[in-house]
């Protein structure tokens, strides 16, 4: 498992990297290295995902599968909203439900940092009202998907960091 974690961890890094690089290419300007690195940032979730649900299962079965899930949509469903803006509100629902599920089991078990659990939480929490209050409010969806993408760059980076120190 040392290895894969090691790995896994290195893929975080450069998925992190993308989804914060993706930021400075307009998707208007520059649609071909937005995309790109879009694809780059959310599929390269991919391995962590992987890691991840090998860690929650001896902890926690359920969560396994829901983290696993959840997290799977993130990834399919955040592709598309980097495509068409009006995904964005599901994508940010099922964002926080990866986050809330995921960060869950981190506080709880300590499988990895409880800190880095109650921040995930914390970022759920402010995803999923963001989703639930931005149709209301008619909050720009285009700000709140960049502000989305910026958060899961720079924690997948500090998720990165937390398994390469674990394994």
């Amino acid at each position: 498992m040392r290895a894969d974690t090691a790995k896994s961890a290195a893929w975080g890094a450069i998925s992190g990297i993308a989804n914060v690089a993706a930021l400075a290419f307009a998707p208007a300007s520059y649609p071909g290295w937005s995309f790109t690195l879009v694809a780059v940032g959310y599929g390269l979730l991919l391995p962590l995902l992987a890691v991840l649900q090998v860690r929650h299962r001896p902890v926690r079965d359920s969560g396994s599968i829901l983290g696993t899930a959840a997290g799977l949509a993130t990834v399919t469903v955040g592709i598309a909203a980097s495509a068409n803006a009006d995904l964005a509100v599901p994508a940010l629902f099922v964002h926080g439900m990866w986050w809330w599920t995921i960060g869950k089991i981190w506080a709880e078990t300590g499988i990895l940092p409880r800190s880095l659990g109650i921040a995930t939480m914390v970022l759920a929490v402010i995803a999923l009202g963001v989703a639930v209050v931005s149709a209301p409010l008619a909050m720009a969806t285009a700000t709140i998907w960049v502000s989305e993408r910026a958060a899961l760059g720079v924690w997948t980076l500090g998720l990165s960091f937390a398994l390469w120190r674990a394994r």
